[in-house]
């Protein structure tokens, strides 16, 4: 078990009547290693992580933590910290509260309780509102209790469903950094999320899923060195709405494999082809009448490749 993966998933599948909600997902995080679990909104990241923790039943598909096969599920979680799905704390507990009825879970004795939440609650920059209620408490003081909770343990792998999940900017900032710390004490991580910032400052590997199916894995810079040398993302800015057929000519363009609208005037799509296809597609921007702010264009990164395999049907 000492050289085991922290967390090795094979095969998973689970269906709710007709509908797939996963289909033969695996993924592997090494010991020390934070994995990025990567998709859109409905791809199937939360299913997977309940497979993997053992909160469903797969339809098929076997999980091991650290070497331990999930069906021994208290052997198997004893030192893994969890938050999926972003449960809320009791309003009316005090961070010290809840940290001591967490540790009271886990078996802990009222020493080790009291040694742990004053490190948890320090990690999390929390200890100073420790005998507060936690129902006066913002979104993203709620948020550290929530991930003090799942490092109460003291666990050697952590499992985060959309840790930054409602969040202002600047709670997603002290999120990110206590992750940080935590990669720098040798835990191991598997998080899900949506948002390519989160992947790309904190993990070294990914895997990416859509539609309930992975669909690449690996260390990142494997997989960015897998795209095409002339791989590009272009963002498009225009001064007056976009057209839904403007979009569709757009992403009809050869050379063209992925389009993405972020706003009513703003379209990023992903683009392999040649310097006279790329010519062709800024003169039908240029061409639409619309008022073009900018043309800005990034070379070969994980955008690229997350736009190359998850967003090619995202067209208006």
């Amino acid at each position: 078990m000492g050289d085991a993966p922290a967390i090795e998933a094979v095969g998973l599948s689970k269906r709710y009547g007709s509908f797939s909600a996963i289909s033969d997902v695996g993924l592997e995080v090494g010991k020390g290693e934070f994995m990025g679990l990567l998709g859109p909104n409905g791809s199937g990241k939360s299913t997977t992580l309940k497979a993997i923790t053992g909160l469903i039943v797969p339809d098929s598909g076997r999980v091991w933590i650290n070497g331990i096969d999930i069906q021994d599920h208290r052997r198997a979680m004893e030192r893994v910290g969890c938050v999926i799905e972003t449960p809320e704390p009791y309003p009316n507990f005090t961070p010290a509260e809840t940290l001591d009825y967490v540790g009271r879970l886990y078996g802990m004795d009222s020493y080790e309780i009291a040694i742990r939440a004053r490190d948890v609650l320090e990690s999390v920059r929390m200890w100073d509102w420790r005998d507060k209620r936690i129902g006066s408490f913002s979104k993203g003081m709620r948020q550290r209790i929530v991930i003090a909770q799942a490092l109460m343990p003291n666990p050697e792998t952590l499992i985060l469903d959309e840790p930054t999940s409602g969040l202002d900017a600047r709670g997603m900032i002290e999120v990110r950094l206590l992750l940080s710390e935590l990669r720098q004490r040798g835990r191991s991580l598997l998080v899900s999320t949506h948002i390519l910032k989160e992947v790309s400052e904190i993990c070294g590997s990914v895997t990416m899923i859509r539609k309930g199916r992975v669909v690449r894995s690996g260390k990142v810079s494997e997989l960015v060195k897998g795209l095409s040398d002339t791989s590009v993302v272009l963002e498009v800015e225009t001064m007056r709405p976009l057209t839904r057929e403007l979009v569709y000519d757009i992403d009809a363009l050869e050379g063209v494999s992925g389009t993405k609208m972020l706003s009513p005037t703003r379209v990023r799509m992903i683009f392999d082809g040649t310097t006279e296809q790329q010519c062709r597609l800024t003169d039908m921007v240029y061409g639409s009448g619309l008022g073009v702010r900018h043309i800005n264009e990034q070379g070969p990164d994980l955008e690229a490749l997350y736009m190359d395999v998850t967003m090619a049907e995202d067209i208006l």
